[in-house]
């Protein structure tokens, strides 16, 4: 089943900078619900090596081609940020040989010379979604962007809940073995592209361009300075309370105002810290139950438990709104959200699509309630923002995405352990005190565009949708809407709005181009 995505592979060609010692991944996106071809055009400079990844978006999220064994086998994987196992699903997994197949492709580990188990049924991943994969470790040879790893360790999921294999590059102190292993960790991906002199440190800096782009990119070992505007600022990475250790990206989210073209609410007092993980393996945004009920407050969002998701109406996605997100304090980064990037498509079973009592085509909301998962930023977040991950320093730089970029400026990482190049430190991060309290691999928050249920929101919907912002728009829902908010809403006004929505792993995954110095 891998032509399935690897069928829709789709390139651009870039200018790149003939800066050594990066990993460049043009993504490129797919918004058909087929696959459809596209000519790949690779640019060579010197130094450089270029490869061809995809997206297809009825899988969700974003994946990576490469290969692995000797002879090389082609197969797809997710980029995720929140894990840090690279690990494929094996050819024998009932799965994989089911009708629906594994869709990435999967690996024939006795078609491989090179192949070597190094821990019999030692790997066992399981995410906090439920999902996971079992099976062993071993090394091989590892290809992405015509470069290879030798000996590089991996998981092999023997049995499997996941159609797709995934590419965890997060901290090496959270593989899969340290917890329900023999407690050990190994040399992941990024320190492997570290060791084999493709990256001088551990650091990749993320840009997903908007919903609608066909184009994004992960870089290994550096930045572009042309994928984002305003100054780049890092902030510190939080440790986790179980172990004192980092073991996640993360980090303080300490503001959130909702803004209309009539004015701005806040929607946390001044002195607000949580910590959230900035993570490419979900897709949606998960917000703490409070300040979630008062963004669905805000968007005349529904939470219907029949359709299986939080739903608003289609007509939100042409609102000039903007949610803007703060972290690392009052000097920290602060991220503007447009509303047009929050809107996502909803489908039913039977192939139409749901609709508001009153006629209103219903959305989804790219942001959910966290419930008792972690507070998560996915990639309707990330799509809004130029994310730098530092893991030898413990830092991310964040910056406001430029959308649509064609340009490429490439600013490798110096040497092991330099700092985030051209980047600012936000001041006044020693008065924030937050630690990761979670527990567990994130994964979750997918985006559910099949829907269930009847088809029809128990609510109604303004043909416009809009914010409730300072007054400033129109209500969506049926219920009364607070709307003389001129500046701060208290949370305490609203309550808990639960959520109870039903998680369908329909995945969409990214593409990309490598460039290898």
């Amino acid at each position: 089943m891998k032509t399935t995505i690897l069928s829709g592979l789709a390139a651009t060609g870039y200018l790149i900078s003939s800066a050594t010692a990066a990993v460049h991944l043009p993504i490129v996106k797919n918004h058909h619900v087929q696959a459809e071809q596209l000519q790949a055009a690779q640019l060579r400079r010197r130094g450089t090596v270029t490869e061809s990844l995809g997206n297809a978006q009825q899988f969700g999220l974003y994946y990576a081609n490469v290969t692995a064994g000797t002879p090389a086998q082609d197969l797809s994987l997710q980029i995720d940020t929140g894990s840090s196992d690279v690990w494929l699903p094996s050819l024998t997994a009932r799965l994989c040989r089911s009708r629906s197949g594994c869709e990435g492709g999967s690996f024939d580990s006795t078609a491989s010379s090179t192949f070597q188990v190094v821990g019999q049924d030692e790997f066992n991943i399981s995410y906090v979604d439920g999902s996971g994969s079992v099976g062993s470790y071993f090394t091989d040879t590892f290809g992405i962007g015509g470069k290879k790893i030798q000996n590089f360790e991996m998981g092999l999921g023997e049995n499997t809940t996941i159609s797709i294999g995934i590419m965890g590059i997060g901290y090496a102190n959270s593989v899969a073995n340290v917890f329900t292993g023999t407690g050990t960790s190994y040399v992941n991906l990024p320190l492997a592209m570290v060791n084999a002199g493709l990256i001088n440190s551990p650091a990749y800096s993320l840009w997903l361009d908007d919903i609608n782009s066909s184009a994004g990119s992960i870089l290994f070992g550096g930045i572009d300075t042309a994928k984002y505007t305003g100054q780049l600022q890092s902030i510190r990475v939080y440790p986790s309370s179980q172990s004192g250790n980092v073991t996640s990206f993360t980090v303080a989210f300490t503001s959130l105002h909702a803004t209309s073209s009539s004015g701005t609410d806040l929607l946390t007092s001044s002195t607000y810290a949580q910590p959230a993980i900035l993570d490419s393996g979900t897709t949606l945004t998960l917000l703490p139950d409070d300040i979630a009920a008062l963004v669905f407050q805000e968007l005349g969002a529904i939470d219907d438990t029949a359709i299986g998701a939080v739903v608003v109406p289609c007509a939100l996605g042409s609102n000039s709104g903007y949610l803007k997100f703060g972290f690392g304090g009052a000097s920290g980064p602060t991220i503007n959200v447009p509303i047009s990037e929050l809107v996502l498509p909803l489908t039913l079973t039977s192939g139409g699509t749901p609709k508001f009592q009153n006629g209103a085509d219903a959305c989804q909301l790219g942001i959910q309630a966290a419930g008792n998962l972690p507070i998560l930023f996915g990639d309707t977040f990330l799509r809004s923002a130029y994310v730098v991950y530092d893991l030898a320093n413990n830092q991310v730089g964040l910056a406001q995405t430029d959308f649509n970029a064609t340009g490429s400026s490439i600013v490798e990482f110096a040497s092991m352990g330099a700092a985030i190049p051209q980047a600012t430190t936000a001041s006044g991060q020693d008065q924030i005190g937050v630690s990761q309290t979670k527990t567990g691999i994130p994964r979750g928050g997918e985006a559910t565009q099949t829907a269930v249920g009847g088809g029809v929101v128990q609510g109604s919907a303004t043909p416009s949708g809009g914010l409730t912002a300072a007054s400033g728009f129109a209500t969506n829902a049926d219920k009364s809407v607070d709307k003389s908010a001129g500046g701060r809403l208290e949370p305490s006004r609203w309550g808990v709005f639960p959520f109870l929505g039903v998680w369908m792993c329909i995945l969409m995954f990214g593409g990309c181009m490598m460039i290898l110095a």
